[in-house]
């Protein structure tokens, strides 16, 4: 008995079971519903690499803790000019509302700030400070003294210091200033609250983003006269609230899927099944990856589910195809299910087999966000052979078998397209409910489905013959025509081929130069207060604020030599002439923090030296008698202070709060290790181009602190880290895990095509509709402005294994056929009206579903859905009008090709 009755016989038998087969995918969907709704992971799968960059970004986070947890807040005004009464009327009065409310009051800090000298419960603005100088306050003031006030205070303070917009300016006309726009910030208590410093990261917790929101709600009030953004404040809740808008358009992505498959096959079976078996594998993925105990992510709630359909698309039409080419020929519904299953079987194992390599390859990135990418695809698609590519086709031959087929008539197509319509929201709607908005909503909806889209309706469906022709061996015209395109551009693969390489080595260049960045508004849109709080950053801040960045410094910091290193590094630092970091207003580039203010402020006031003695007990040693204690006496001294009296009510007096000690300060218990951390301000750090500015200039005096440093102890640590960096370096690590991955991904494709098809031609002509969709993708990136970054990194892996997915199928096809015939423009023609036809049937319906996604309102998704369509237009146009000349090149006419078994059968 030959490969393919082998095979046969295997899928007649579950032809014959075909009650306990579809039994047991739906018993095993429902034991998989128990994991995916009640181990829901915990923890989120990191988005970056390791290395000393994060390591010290972590041991920052871990030994500098503040106790001020702080929201920044731009206040612009609608007049145009902060510096108005009403203006500063309703700004103080919000202040104050803030400061009474029951909730948030007790929660707000005070301070001293020594810029002022006043005391400050929370927030404290030119508001505030103008309303305390004038004797009749703002309300009572003539217009000449509010005027002369504000002019008085900005002239001696500064607009800089006041937090005022860079574009503050002095009307000489008016004889006033004028500021657009001023910047504040609002203290809280963060050990009564609990927070953490945390930076614009996906995936932290979200109470203190709603907390932060609460409090900027307050100083705004009903924004008569002002409007305020926090800035970076919540970045999680943009990003939850910009995937809801998103969801109706990723609803239409699977309607319009759905709707064209029924179309294409005529049959409202085909779209429910099809819809169950989407559902299906949704709950089997999630399922499965709580078991094995994947953390939550964005690419795997999102990405990989969004990406599957068009998997699991392309199996459903390719076993449907092979099914109905079956049933054109005159078998019966079980037969024809055999005797097509039999046939498709190799490519489809052989598609699954190089797919699940290709996504696997993401495994060597090190990042352990991308290593779950490859693992959770590699589930779905073994869920998606087995649900789309198997149990569908078998459950359409049992429906079949069970009422027959309809004798084609208008009275019919309307009610097909309405049972259609119908079948497609309710699919929508279960799979929104399981990936968006309710996965135990989503489980029961998937059950009703079942119930009510096919269960009851296949009970009730009038029944017709079972043998009934739906189209004899008519292929029908599009088939006919795919086939002659096929067989044509075969014909002039001489002119074909040279033209697809030198389009595709002009598309190199352009592909190699995609950048690598990340900004906010390629992940959320342009309108939405995260991103237009980081505008006016940059608009009313510009080079005297950004985003900040830390230089974190593990030594022996009470050693003379190394404070005095230290100071040298910071005069380093402030002679650093680059736009990438934030300057004072004398153009220095700013510098804050670091032991050095502890040492050369703390001591100035003889209320410290008091309340620390008393405190602590600590015996100061003064061995110059200069009247200041030495360097490690103070610092031990200090420290041990903050401990034992936190932020005390006298210590608000301090030059160096508390705090201040805690955030420049750390020691090991025994005070044997020391750490400290220089803050600079990083500028426009939404272009990766300015991040890799600012590393630059920060290189050479880090490298030669390092250098000293580590002369004097080899342990010690000089390191810059913090938000920019850290994306940065993230990006980067993102940028050559592809370097690494697509090639390794490209050589197991052929590898597994080669060893599959016993063929080095066969496997390496496989891989060209690989090589040749990545780099047009990327070329199409370059010219449409898009850059690299985590979620547009994953397309280029599904790129490919988009692109084996297609080849493999026409390749099989096309050795089918050549075996059968012995003509090669004969067997490309076949293969292009049987698999060809199936091939841009499944492109088709994937990439018009992706394009309605490309209009959804969060920019992640809108380039997702729309880089994902063009992939896979250009990997169906690879395949069917290049390959097909590479096929009838590599192989001649008469040539009994002998196409190797696959597992349980195959092509021959």
């Amino acid at each position: 008995m030959d490969t393919e009755s082998r095979s046969e016989d295997r899928f007649e038998w579950i032809a014959g079971h075909s009650r306990i087969v579809i039994g047991l995918a739906i018993l095993i969907t429902a034991i998989l519903a128990v994991p995916f709704l009640t181990m829901e992971p915990e923890t989120t799968a990191s988005q970056e690499p390791s290395g000393p960059v994060f390591d010290a970004r972590d041991s920052v986070e871990d030994r500098f803790v503040s106790s001020v947890f702080d929201i920044p807040v731009i206040v612009e005004a609608r007049n145009g000019n902060v510096l108005t009464r009403d203006v500063l009327l309703e700004l103080r009065d919000n202040a104050a509302a803030l400061r009474s409310d029951p909730d948030l009051g007790p929660t707000i800090l005070s301070y001293y700030d020594p810029t002022t000298q006043s005391d400050v419960v929370g927030v404290f603005t030119i508001a505030d400070l103008v309303d305390s100088l004038l004797p009749a306050g703002l309300e009572g003031a003539s217009d000449a003294e509010l005027v002369g006030t504000l002019n008085t205070i900005i002239d001696q303070v500064g607009a800089d210091e006041l937090g005022l917009s860079v574009q503050t300016r002095f009307d000489d006309a008016a004889q006033r200033w004028i500021a657009p726009a001023l910047v504040t910030q609002i203290l809280v208590d963060n050990e009564t609250l609990g927070f953490k410093v945390v930076g614009v990261t996906l995936g932290s917790d979200t109470d203190i983003e709603e907390y932060s929101r609460d409090v900027v709600s307050l100083l705004a009030g009903d924004e008569e006269t002002i409007e305020a953004w926090g800035v970076a404040i919540d970045v999680n809740l943009t990003s939850q609230e910009q995937g809801e808008e998103a969801g109706p358009f990723i609803g239409f992505t699977i309607v319009a899927v759905l709707t064209i498959i029924g179309i294409v096959f005529r049959s409202y079976w085909v779209l429910a099944v099809t819809g169950a078996s989407l559902g299906a594998l949704i709950v089997w993925l999630f399922g499965i990856s709580n078991l094995i105990g994947l953390e939550d992510d964005l690419i795997l709630s999102l990405i990989v589910p969004i990406s599957m359909i068009s998997f699991g698309v392309d199996f459903a039409f390719h076993s449907l195809g092979r099914y109905q080419e079956a049933r054109r020929a005159g078998h019966m519904p079980r037969r024809a299910f055999s005797v097509g299953m039999a046939a498709v079987i190799g490519a489809l194992v052989l598609a699954l087999a190089s797919d699940t390599a290709a996504f696997l390859s993401n495994t060597s990135s090190g990042i352990e966000s991308i290593v779950q990418f490859g693992i959770a695809t590699s589930i779905a698609l073994v869920a998606a052979f087995l649900l789309l590519g198997i149990v569908t086709p078998l459950a359409i031959a049992m429906i079949d078998e069970r009422i027959g087929t309809p004798p084609p008539s208008r009275a019919h197509t309307f009610k097909l397209l309405a049972s259609q319509t119908g079948a497609g929201v309710a699919a929508m709607t279960m799979v929104l409910l399981l990936v968006f908005l309710s996965p135990a909503g989503g489980v029961i909806a998937l059950g009703l489905y079942l119930v009510f889209a096919l269960i009851l309706p296949v009970a009730l469906a009038k029944k017709h013959p079972s043998d009934s022709p739906i189209g004899a061996e008519d292929v029908g015209s599009v088939a006919k025509a795919l086939g002659k395109v096929t067989a044509w551009v075969a014909a002039r693969r001489i002119v074909v081929l040279p033209i697809a390489g030198v389009l595709t080595i002009g598309a190199a260049f352009l592909a190699v130069q995609v950048p690598t960045e990340f900004d906010v508004e390629d992940f959320f849109a342009a309108d939405t207060d995260f991103v237009v709080g980081l505008d006016r950053v940059e608009q009313h801040l510009g080079e005297r604020g950004g985003e900040p960045a830390t230089i974190y410094i593990e030594a022996d910091v009470a050693d003379p030599v190394v404070v005095g290193r230290l100071s040298e590094f910071r005069s380093d630092l402030e002679g650093l002439e680059t736009s990438s970091l934030a300057r004072d207003a004398d153009g220095v580039t700013q510098v804050d923090g670091s032991v050095l203010e502890i040492i050369e402020d703390s001591w100035a006031s003889p209320l410290t030296i008091a309340a620390v003695v008393e405190a602590t007990g600590v015996v100061l040693t003064d061995t110059d008698a200069d009247g200041i204690p030495d360097d490690r006496d103070q610092l031990a001294a200090l420290y041990a202070f903050t401990r034992q009296a936190g932020i005390a009510a006298d210590g608000t007096r301090f030059i160096q709060t508390p705090d201040d000690v805690n955030q420049n300060l750390w020691l090991s218990a025994d005070g044997s290790d020391a750490a400290t951390t220089f803050t600079i301000q990083l500028v426009d750090t939404r272009r990766q181009e300015s991040v890799v500015e600012a590393r630059d200039a920060l290189s050479l005096p880090v490298e030669e602190l390092r250098a000293d440093l580590r002369g004097l102890d080899a342990n010690a640590v000089v390191e810059v880290t913090g938000g920019p960096i850290v994306r940065q370096e993230s990006l980067e690590a993102v940028s050559r895990a592809l370097q690494i991955s697509l090639p390794i991904a490209v050589l197991l494709c052929f590898l597994v095509a080669a060893t599959f098809m016993r063929s080095f031609r066969f496997g390496a002509i496989s891989v060209v509709p690989i090589f040749m969709t990545v780099i047009l993708l990327y070329a199409f990136m370059y010219i449409a402005d898009f850059s690299i970054n985590l979620v547009t990194a994953t397309i280029g892996a599904i790129s490919i294994g988009i692109g084996i997915d297609f080849a493999i199928h026409l390749a099989m096809r096309y050795r089918e056929e050549l075996a059968r015939h012995g003509d090669r423009l004969t067997a490309v023609s076949k293969a292009g009206e049987g698999t060809g036809v199936a091939l841009l049937a499944s492109a088709v319906s994937s990439a018009v579903g992706f394009i309605i996604l490309a209009f959804a309102p969060m920019p992640m998704f809108a380039s997702f859905g729309l880089l994902t369509a063009v992939m896979i237009s250009l990997a169906a146009m690879a395949t069917l009008l290049v390959l097909p000349s590479l096929l009838v090149l590599v192989t001649s006419d008469g040539q009994g090709v002998v196409v190797a078994s696959s597992p349980g059968g195959g092509e021959s």
